[in-house]
């Protein structure tokens, strides 16, 4: 009854201030509003009331209506008006910072809503993890909506650091009404096209959620499998790689996530589908996935996705769209019976008003003002809105993921196995998250690659003597130590670690020698990206938090970030393969064709151990 009220009562302030009954928050004047509905760039003015947009008077048929009343008027300077972007799928964990500085730095490149599914900590620390994710973001004036991860682990037989069914996600969300807001990614395709009934019934608990929308991963699917997933309702994918694939996605009836983060860069191959009918553009938005603090500083975020859409031939205006209306579609937050402080995606009446203002629609620099709810929060690039401090139940559930990081005793041997001339690598395909295979018959260009489980499973089987009477390790090898060949990074005197290894974050280590790989598993302590050369660590990052989240600050992580890249540049990684984001990538086994698994080198394709 009271929240009945209060909205009754936020409709009339509303309409009191469009009818000039009562005077607005806030007037914006003298901007070049960009119109999403009406495809359009037009003169005009916006008032702001109660965090929403009461009315927008454009110049060529409102110059006669009077300004209203104010209590604050920005003179917008000419400059372009557009809605705040969305961004349409992501895991925040894969920033390496947490949900409050995720937000801080999303704010300051334009992001005002993100659509994030949390399966990352959820990997290591299931529900506990998500409820850690909310609270955090509570903190920061960014619009998250939590979706509930659908896939832990991503496969039956995963070696996560948990598992959530389809009956945890209906206690979860029984116990948080209203927190989660739809399905997450839906990586178990076998599950879908055999209509597996744990699977089904995930799916099926996205009717809980405050959307009941299921979010998809489908890369290379097609034909019969094709039809199945888009008949099991799932609404969109953000895995394609060519604009064959996303047409044939599109015209199931999915939507389309042009993905431009720091691992995959696919906006560029599928820009062109929109460019030849922009029609298309208002089923297609845009996603990060992930993306490093470094790059979000130094290029952007969605509102790189837009520079590089308007770069690649794509209208302004529809980049505009794609990044705001399209999305807004797609989540059901243009319309429907939401209330006004939760419809978004458009300079409109009756919207939410996270406003951004730009020099120019070539999205060159940072928005000049962003705008949350009618709150000011970041200008130029810097972000001067408030983030409040943590409480007592934010610390504890911090406190809960650390410690996470629980390895078997090593020993040098169980890094020294020999290359099989014949035997299938792992190739590393840049730009892309895909990999391909290769069997060559030699290890001229090759690098090892190992994935360690780190949740507990090896340092059990040693203290009950399952790892036999060879060196510490040994014998976990093929059951928890997978060893392999990766083509692709010409690491040189050196190793790469880190407690991220998507989705089950095991530690994944690559290097060009043994005693490196082993040096650099044993600088990871509880969390962390580690590059070793000849023996010394030269480069670190801590992720404390779950092994996957620092915590210190947005800049922090991103100089540290920078300096590991550099450093790992002088060892031979070159772009655009990412020393980071592109090796966590290679444990993911939902993305064909080969990945290291804690058994071993699989194939995603064909489901088995090569």
């Amino acid at each position: 009854m009271a929240e009945t009220a209060a909205l009754a009562d936020t409709l009339k302030n509303l309409i009191d201030v469009a009818e000039g009954r009562a005077p607005a928050d806030m007037l914006i004047t003298n901007v070049c509003i960009v119109d999403v509905y009406g495809h359009r760039v037009v003169g005009g003015r916006v008032a702001v009331a109660g965090g929403c947009i009461a009315s927008v008077l454009f110049d060529d048929r409102d110059a006669a209506v009077p300004d209203p009343a104010a209590a604050e008027v920005v003179d917008g300077a000419g400059r372009y008006l557009t809605p705040g972007l969305i961004d349409g799928h992501l895991h925040i964990e894969s920033s390496n910072i947490r949900p409050a500085e995720y937000a801080r730095m999303a704010l300051t490149r334009g992001t005002t809503c993100a659509i994030a599914d949390s399966h990352e900590i959820a990997n290591v620390a299931g529900t506990g993890g998500l409820s850690f994710m909310i609270e955090d973001a509570r903190r920061a004036p960014l619009a998250i909506k939590f979706m509930m991860p659908s896939c832990v682990p991503a496969l039956p037989d995963e070696q996560a650091g948990a598992e959530i069914s389809a009956a945890d996600m209906r206690a979860f969300m029984a116990a948080h009404p209203r927190e989660v807001f739809g399905l997450g990614e839906m990586m178990n395709t076998p599950g879908v096209f055999a209509a597996d009934g744990e699977t089904l019934a995930r799916i099926a608990a996205a009717g809980d959620t405050v959307s009941g929308l299921v979010d998809g991963h489908a890369p290379l699917v097609a034909g019969a499998d094709l039809n199945a997933y888009a008949a099991a309702g799932i609404i969109a994918d953000h895995e394609c790689t060519d604009p064959a694939e996303a047409l044939d996605k599109l015209s199931r009836g999915m939507y389309l996530m042009l993905r431009e983060g720091t691992c995959s860069h696919d906006l560029d191959v599928l820009a062109p589908l929109v460019v030849e009918d922009p029609a298309r553009a208002r089923r297609c938005c845009f996603a990060t996935d992930d993306r490093a603090p470094s790059d979000a500083f130094a290029e952007g975020m969605i509102d790189n996705a837009l520079r590089r859409a308007v770069a690649a031939g794509i209208d302004p205006v529809t980049a505009v769209a794609m990044a705001t209306l399209s999305p807004a579609e797609l989540f059901g937050f243009d319309h429907g019976h939401a209330p006004a402080s939760e419809r978004r995606g458009a300079v409109a009446p009756g919207k939410r008003a996270d406003l951004l203002l730009w020099d120019d629609l070539t999205f060159a620099a940072p928005p000049a003002a962003v705008y949350a709810a009618g709150c000011l929060v970041a200008e130029a690039g810097r972000f001067v809105g408030a983030v409040a401090p943590e409480d007592a139940r934010l610390r504890a559930l911090a406190d809960e993921l650390r410690g996470s990081v629980k390895l078997p005793a090593l020993s040098l041997e169980a890094f020294s196995y020999p290359f099989r001339p014949g035997e299938a690598v792992i190739d590393a395909i840049p730009g892309k998250a895909i990999t391909g295979c290769v069997r060559p018959r030699t290890e001229a260009g090759l690098r090892r690659i190992m994935l360690i489980e780190r949740h507990g499973r090896g340092a059990a089987a040693q203290a009950a003597g399952a790892d036999g009477d060879g060196p510490a390790g040994l014998g976990l090898v093929g059951r928890h130590i997978g060893c392999g060949w990766v083509r692709g990074y010409d690491i040189s005197r050196g190793a790469i670690a880190s407690t991220i290894g998507h989705d089950s974050h095991n530690v994944c280590v690559l290097g060009d020698n043994p005693a490196d790989m082993l040096a650099a598993v044993r600088a990871v302590g509880q969390g962390g990206h580690v590059l070793v050369r000849d023996g010394e660590v030269v480069a670190k990052v801590d992720l404390p938090l779950g092994g996957l989240m620092s915590d210190k600050t947005a800049e922090e992580v991103a100089r540290e970030h920078d300096a590991f890249v550099a450093a790992a540049r002088q060892m031979g990684i070159q772009p655009p393969l990412d020393p980071i984001m592109g090796v966590i990538f290679l444990p993911l086994p939902v993305i064909p064709a080969l990945r290291i698994r804690p058994e071993g080198v699989f194939d995603v394709s064909a489901m088995s151990y090569v």
